[in-house]
């Protein structure tokens, strides 16, 4: 019974740490047991450095965001200095800003995960 870590995945500077030992001469099963992992996890980063030359990891699927963080954070400090600005008008204010075209929802859904409310336009509820 192998007594290694659970985690699903080293951090980015982790798995370059393991090249840098390689290269230093340590072998694959060195460095696992000495980290905690197994000696798959460690061919595996050595692998892709040796073919793309990136010990990272590559971005993960599903679909890509449609604002950056700093967009984010542009809706929600514009949120909270016009507390009675609707969604559709944040909206406005984020494409004028950066050029970025989001939908009305997308605006919602920025704030509601930092716990603020679009105001609803007059008569719907």
């Amino acid at each position: 019974m192998s007594t290694m870590s659970q985690r699903s995945h080293l951090t980015d500077s982790e798995a370059w740490r393991v090249v840098g030992r390689l290269e230093g001469g340590q072998t694959q099963a060195e460095i696992a047991q000495a980290i905690g992992v197994s000696q798959s996890v460690i061919s595996r980063i050595w692998n892709r450095f040796l073919e793309t030359g990136n010990a990272g990891r590559r971005p993960g699927q599903g679909r890509r965001r449609a604002t950056t963080p700093n967009e984010d954070r542009y809706l929600v400090l514009t949120a909270r200095r016009h507390r009675n600005i609707n969604a559709t008008l944040l909206q406005q204010h984020l494409r004028l800003a950066t050029g970025t075209r989001i939908s009305t929802q997308t605006v919602r859904n920025q704030l509601h995960g930092v716990g603020l409310y679009a105001r609803q336009p007059d008569g719907m509820c």
